[in-house]
């Protein structure tokens, strides 16, 4: 176990210092970056969901079941994930949806990402080598992810919900704040969802903005 948690950390501190920060500075740069990893905002829905699925799910009639705890955690997480406020007042939206909305906000391309959902939509995800939009470097990470789900095992895929997003994807947007040549004022939106999503999520969103 002892040697499980050190290679874990090993691998944190590796992507901490990825060399793919310090290509992030231009508004260009950003855009080519969120192109990609779009997708991985996408799939991280599905281990929530599973998750939700299994702890707490949405089935009727309703039983009262052990475990409240947990049901209460993964519920808060969905909550957020799919219905979070943004700087659109009264407008509350998933992740992915604000992910999408900072994207357009620097002129990153979202078309390839909603024809992505829409053919996910027709064809399944076992169809998703035949997508023609996806990224392959995107593709591999989305197998990769549900081939987690697909084992049905709650403990691996709460595995790679907390090991292989919960605990690295602040260490990754802290790397690209410290690098980002792009001031909050030209990407708000962006700024708006890192800091509210994976740095200091339990800040009031107004204090968070105006700070």
């Amino acid at each position: 176990m002892l040697k499980t948690n050190i290679e874990i950390i090993e691998l944190q501190e590796k992507l901490r210092c990825h060399p793919v920060y310090d290509s992030i500075k231009t508004i260009e740069d950003l855009r080519c970056f969120t192109e990609h990893h779009i997708y991985s905002v996408w799939d991280f829905m599905s281990l929530v969901k599973y998750l939700q699925s299994e702890i707490a799910p949405a089935t009727y009639p309703w039983f009262p079941e052990k475990k409240g705890n947990q049901r209460r955690f993964i519920n808060e997480i969905v909550l957020e994930e799919e219905s979070d406020v943004t700087l659109l007042k009264g407008k509350y939206l998933s992740h992915f949806e604000i992910y999408q909305l900072a994207m357009n906000e620097i002129g990153a391309d979202t078309i390839p990402s909603r024809l992505f959902i829409e053919f996910i939509k027709r064809r399944g995800i076992s169809e998703l080598k035949y997508s023609p939009d996806v990224p392959l470097s995107a593709e591999k990470f989305i197998r990769n992810t549900f081939n987690f789900i697909q084992t049905k095992k709650l403990h691996v895929i709460a595995s790679a919900f907390t090991f292989g997003r919960e605990t690295i994807v602040p260490l990754m947007f802290r790397s690209i704040l410290n690098t980002l040549g792009v001031s909050k004022e030209d990407c708000p939106t962006f700024y708006y969802y890192i800091w509210t999503c994976y740095i200091i999520p339990d800040t009031p969103r107004s204090d968070i903005y105006n700070s």
